[in-house]
């Protein structure tokens, strides 16, 4: 099976989190260009990319077929990993972290924090499935609209 990552073009079924950060970057940002249907998904990564955003995952094998307290232990067992790619990055100074998912906001937030980072949010955004699209969309649109406010008065 084809693995279901954010940048992986080739993949656009339930790419549940892919779809819903376009369409919320397209809402923020009225002159995100590219329309993300199928078929273009490289089209919008390049330009999400070329807009200075970068979407990195917790761990960099699959885990969504596992059990909840597996998928938080290699997460956790990945964290200074994971830090350290963070912090190769460069964005301690000017870039801004949305962190999605509670799993994933539990584990890196206070840490993120502890050594510098600037977080957009103060509390978990679901990921957009199961339901939980609605509240994604409204949480993440909150925190892109910060990021843009940051960005416009630098």
């Amino acid at each position: 099976m084809e693995g279901r990552f954010f940048y992986n073009p080739a993949c656009e079924k339930r790419d549940f989190l892919f779809r819903a950060v376009m369409s919320v970057m397209r809402e923020v940002f009225p002159d995100f260009t590219i329309d993300c249907r199928r078929g273009r998904k490289h089209e919008c990564l390049q330009e999400f990319k070329e807009r200075g955003f970068y979407l990195i995952d917790a761990v960099d094998i699959p885990i969504n077929d596992m059990g909840r307290k597996e998928r938080e232990k290699i997460i956790r067992e990945n964290l200074e990993e994971k830090l350290k790619e963070i912090e190769g990055l460069g964005i301690l100074r000017s870039g801004v972290i949305i962190l999605i998912k509670k799993s994933i906001f539990e584990v890196f937030y206070q840490e993120l924090k502890r050594r510098g980072f600037r977080i957009a949010q103060d509390e978990y955004i679901p990921f957009p499935s199961s339901g939980r699209q609605r509240e994604f969309r409204e949480k993440f649109k909150r925190c892109l609209k910060k990021v843009q406010a940051e960005l416009e008065s630098s």
